[in-house]
């Protein structure tokens, strides 16, 4: 497979996106000092916030290490109010279902500021938006304003021409963090706007875990054990949702961000399978899909884990079936949906599946891509542009924020009314990586067969048997 120009620009451009806020620690009990400017700090790199008020610790010509101001935007300067749109009626295609109410809200305030605009939500299920998406938006114009997923689904669209170039637009340089764009940014020009950034690591029960004095587990052994403690107690360690491809590939983050030495190298690794340089049975892959069939050893999964699917396993986390459920900070909702009692008892940790000292301690990810349809007409463009603008403004990333209790790529948004979003904070204090699983972006041809094989391992089937049969798979995809 010839990797095109595009595809190398978008493979540097994706790894370490979100290296600012991936810094920002809360301020109480993180930092030695108090924060003030010009003042001495100790941490470089740190820094207190996402908002224009925000310090961060830099070291200066004299080496020294003060805190200055941070540069949140690619501009420098403050965020523009919304753009006002023409009559006429656009319709919004994404997956998240469990947003559709906080949309709702936020829809009516975009319509009641522009009398004569109609937006419409058209939602589909994350499997079958990845699957559907390119072809139903292409043969839509009304589908305006559009998500994709980073990585693999944004490259297709980038490659058939179905997203507008928005860099010169103001609220894009002034109202998004500059990090938060990578994955939209292909040759310098801006093809979208990642509203979220997530969190692609495990959500624990902490309640759960202080009641029966579980410590959180910080390798790979520590992991293995309480998996085996826990399911000796009639508890699930882990509600891995590996019946639903999207949400079960989640944890291939962690297996793949300690899986090399130093992150070029696993920038290679993907390269090589994806080119079929390579295939599954490469010893390092073989290790790693070994550790799933090691989990489900240790009974880490629910039994029949393969069936167990995302409509269940938030259930089973939220009741206190489940210790731990696998996925990410955009899983809180559905949880504390299922059982309001839970807000407030989530909290996140890395999930280090080695012994050695890691090289990362987390994941973080930027994506739900908001872009523009250039075939939709030049109005309709011009409606889904100030659709963008109205969500990148603070007090409405904030009301999605908090409804959702999804962190957003917006400046000057305040998470402090919702304390499951602070819970998950102190992730952010540590060493994380950009969801590695996205550097993989031949999705259909390569990721899903290779997921759908991890899966089944997980799942207790043999690992040479798998791994071999879907090599041949793969390397048939590609016409090798």
């Amino acid at each position: 497979m010839k990797v095109s120009k595009s595809t190398k620009v978008l493979k540097l451009l994706v790894v370490g996106a979100f290296a600012l806020s991936a810094t920002t620690v809360p301020i109480s009990g993180a930092i030695a000092n108090t924060p003030n400017l010009g003042a001495k700090c100790t941490d470089e790199g740190v820094n207190t916030g996402t908002t224009s008020r925000s310090l961060v610790c830099v070291k200066t010509g004299a080496g020294e290490l003060r805190w200055a101001r941070v540069k949140l935007s690619s501009s420098g300067q403050s965020p523009v109010s919304a753009s006002r749109a023409p009559s006429g009626s656009i319709e919004f295609h994404h997956w998240r279902g469990e947003d559709r109410t906080v949309f709702d809200s936020i829809i009516a305030k975009f319509e009641a500021a522009n009398p004569g605009v109609k937006v419409t939500q058209v939602i589909k299920d994350s499997t079958s938006y990845q699957a559907t998406a390119l072809t139903t938006i292409r043969s839509n114009p009304k589908a305006a304003v559009f998500t994709t997923f980073r990585g693999g689904q944004f490259n297709d669209f980038f490659k058939a021409n179905m997203v507008v170039d928005i860099s010169s637009q103001r609220f894009v340089k002034n109202n998004v963090i500059q990090s938060a764009l990578a994955p939209a940014t292909v040759a310098g020009k801006v093809y979208g706007i990642p509203y979220q950034s997530l969190f692609n690591n495990p959500l624990y029960n902490a309640d759960m875990f202080a009641k029966r004095g579980w410590k959180v587990p910080k390798n790979w052994t520590q992991l293995l054990e309480f998996c085996k403690t826990a399911k000796s107690a009639g508890i699930i360690p882990m509600a891995w949702p590996a019946g639903t491809r999207g949400n079960a590939g989640q944890i291939l983050n962690s297996f793949l961000m300690n899986s090399a030495p130093d992150l070029a190298t696993i920038e290679q690794r993907v390269v090589d399978i994806e080119s079929g340089k390579a295939d599954l049975n490469s010893a390092w892959f073989k290790d790693m899909a070994s550790k799933y069939k090691q989990m489900n050893d240790a009974g880490c999964f629910p039994n029949n884990v393969t069936g167990y699917n995302d409509s269940v396993a938030p259930v089973d986390f939220a009741t206190g079936k489940a210790a731990i459920y696998p996925t990410g900070s955009f899983g809180i909702s559905s949880v504390t949906k299922a059982n309001p009692d839970m807000k407030g008892k989530i909290k996140m940790f890395g999930m280090i599946t080695t012994d050695d000292k890691p090289l990362y301690e987390g994941i973080t990810n930027n994506t739900f891509i908001l872009s523009v349809n250039p075939k939709s007409n030049s109005r309709d463009q011009q409606i889904a542009r100030a659709f963008i603008s109205f969500l990148a403004q603070s007090n409405i990333a904030q009301e999605y924020a908090i409804g959702t209790s999804q962190h957003t790529s917006i400046v000057n948004v305040d998470y402090s009314a919702n304390v499951d979003l602070l819970n998950v904070s102190d992730i952010m204090g540590k060493k994380l990586l950009l969801a590695p699983r996205f550097l993989f972006l031949n999705v259909a041809q390569v990721r899903d067969p290779m997921e759908d094989a991890l899966i089944a391992i997980g799942g207790g089937a043999d690992v040479n048997k798998t791994l071999t049969d879907t090599s041949a798979k793969i390397k048939q995809n590609l016409g090798k």
